[in-house]
């Protein structure tokens, strides 16, 4: 969401100028607390001085979600046309807990008159209809624009690859436990794990490299030789890992929550087995020519994603509210 962020802000649509206000830092609790203090503040006091044409809101869960929902009141006090920006993966549980209040809130806040719903697929999009809100909007992140393409000829199929931070929810030990199965019956794969560190993943098992965080460089140097890319996740907002992947010729296996976007660059497995993905990897690897297919067809399954269509996708979004909104002008 921060990327998303600052890239809008530094390169914003033709004719439109950005500037934005942090209600968040990382820290301790004072220290969010403080920084949400100054960014409400700083909002009242924009919208006084010099209000602005439109209003983007970036949403998530949880606290976040309380701290926007208090930006959305202030901004429809004075009828700004409000993008409401949703990014987060887990929307749907976080609409179950806290005796429902999510569900009644997110409700309440999309359906005003100036509030215009974003969201990143159409999965979310369906999602959020499903709660009575129509007229979302759906806009893809794109995928980074300085991607390297290498080709097959470069690439190991039997090195597998996965990004992302050390949480649950991103199916590591899916993809660990699968692995192991597979060499465990003599199939050589290895798999590198960026993000998580040692410590979050404290038993792996034979070719199996945990490499916490690393700087770019590395990244791209390691993603350059993997051969399939995993993303087992049990929930995704939008998965630019996956993007990323794909732009630059590096076939994925995904769970269901990125379908949405793997074209013929790739695979969906169905379940969340170990063993159905011992089975897709197997089958994956061991299929010379048709891993190079996925790897040919990988670019083209996000084409229309790069950061100049999604640029312009934004700016006629953006013209299509000032001249729509039923407020504007009042």
């Amino acid at each position: 969401m921060g990327a998303s962020i600052r890239r809008m802000c530094s390169d914003p649509p033709d004719g439109w100028s950005a500037d934005a206000i942090p209600t968040h830092a990382d820290g301790g609790i004072w220290t969010i607390l403080n920084a949400w203090r100054i960014g409400r503040r700083r909002l009242s006091r924009l919208i006084r001085d010099d209000p602005p044409d439109l209003i983007h809101i970036h949403a998530a869960t949880r606290f976040s979600w309380a701290r926007k929902q208090a930006c959305i009141h202030i901004t429809q006090k004075v009828g700004i046309p409000t993008i409401v920006h949703l990014h987060s993966g887990d929307f749907d549980q976080f609409t179950e807990s806290w005796l429902g209040w999510p569900s009644r809130s997110i409700r309440k806040e999309l359906k005003r008159t100036s509030v215009y719903p974003v969201v990143l697929t159409q999965q979310w999009k369906e999602w959020i209809e499903s709660l009575g809100i129509d007229g979302a909007y759906v806009m893809s992140n794109p995928y980074r624009n300085d991607i390297l393409h290498t080709p097959p000829e470069k690439r190991d199929r039997f090195r597998l690859l996965m990004v992302g931070r050390g949480n649950n929810s991103k199916g590591h030990r899916i993809a660990i436990d699968a692995v192991n199965q597979l060499n465990k019956f003599g199939i050589k794969a290895h798999l590198d794990i960026l993000g998580p560190s040692h410590k979050e993943i404290p038993t792996t098992g034979n070719g199996i490299s945990v490499h916490g965080w690393v700087e770019r460089r590395r990244l791209e140097e390691i993603s350059a030789k993997a051969g399939l890319l995993l993303v087992p996740s049990t929930h995704e907002g939008m998965p630019l890992v996956v993007l990323d992947a794909l732009a630059s010729g590096l076939p994925c296996l995904v769970s269901t929550t990125s379908a949405e976007f793997i074209g013929k660059g790739g695979r969906v497995v169905d379940s969340l087995e170990s063993s159905a993905w011992a089975d897709a990897i197997q089958s994956i690897i061991e299929a010379d020519d048709e891993w190079r297919r996925m790897c040919q067809e990988a670019p083209l399954a996000v084409q229309g994603l790069d950061s100049e269509s999604n640029r312009i996708q934004w700016g006629e979004l953006y013209d299509s509210i000032m001249q729509s909104d039923s407020r504007l002008g009042n």
